[in-house]
């Protein structure tokens, strides 16, 4: 049964991209299959963070949680985690996948259909909201900060990682992309490369200085920082020596690189 389902989730994936964006070697689909389906193992590394850095029992809360692969992984350790995911198909994969693994059926409403523009939660909710490579593909990114911010408690902590788009590298499409590229010319050079402009029309180009900035801008009191803990008057100089660096080293390799959005941002009570 498990098998079955794990067939079924590779070809949903593998027409799902072959439609968005083309990037279907697969060898990165079967990646991808592979990742969403391990539910008993810490695949983005997001749980090893969220132990050292908050290591009490807060209620957490991922949004756009998919098939739910990082929602069960925090149910197996005891955590009181809950998601929040838009897609019915989705939401339907893991119910199938509760019953195909044998797992409590209490797993299952832990799984809350919604949008990240409009949380179903009440206010100061959780400890903690993560989103892990979903605001380049909302409808409203200030609208998303807000509501994840609005359900945090005081002292609460909302984790962000995402593309950043003032890199070289497209992660959807897989190839290289001018910074923020203009959507006009993008839509000629995918064209060219034979390549859906299903996810052209759909993403944001958003950056970490962006987010940054949307953050501050609302009506709560914030401390920023950087997941990876780089302190930040050195910040800036360190990431130029280091892609002078890996430029140097490894000039075909850097082009491929996916530059990350990776901020720690605390609710001030």
């Amino acid at each position: 049964m498990e098998r079955e389902l794990w067939h079924e989730l590779r070809e949903r994936i593998l027409q799902g991209i072959r439609a968005y964006s083309g990037n279907d070697d697969p060898d990165r689909i079967s990646h991808i299959t592979n990742n969403w389906f391990n539910d008993r193992d810490n695949y983005d590394g997001r749980w090893s963070v969220i132990r050292e850095r908050l290591p009490g029992k807060e209620r957490i809360l991922d949004i756009a949680a998919g098939c739910g692969t990082f929602l069960l992984h925090g149910l197996h350790l005891g955590r009181d985690v809950w998601g929040v995911e838009p897609e019915s198909w989705k939401q339907q994969y893991f119910s199938k996948k509760i019953a195909a693994s044998g797992y409590p059926a209490t797993y299952r409403p832990r799984l809350v259909p919604g949008w990240g523009e409009a949380l179903p939660f009440p206010d100061a909710h959780f400890g903690l909201v993560t989103t892990f490579q979903t605001l380049e593909h909302v409808r409203d990114v200030r609208q998303c900060l807000s509501e994840m911010l609005r359900v945090l408690k005081p002292g609460g902590v909302l984790y962000v990682r995402a593309p950043d788009y003032s890199g070289f590298f497209e992660p959807h499409y897989g190839i290289f992309f001018w910074p923020k590229m203009n959507k006009n010319i993008a839509a000629l050079y995918l064209k060219f490369l034979g390549r859906p402009l299903t996810a052209l029309h759909e993403l944001n180009w958003i950056t970490e200085r962006q987010i940054i900035s949307l953050v501050r801008e609302l009506p709560y009191a914030t401390s920023i920082s950087r997941t990876s803990a780089t302190p930040e008057p050195t910040r800036h100089m360190f990431a130029a020596c280091q892609s002078l660096r890996h430029w140097l080293a490894r000039p075909g390799r850097f082009l491929q690189e996916e530059k990350q959005i990776d901020l720690w941002v605390t609710k001030i009570a």
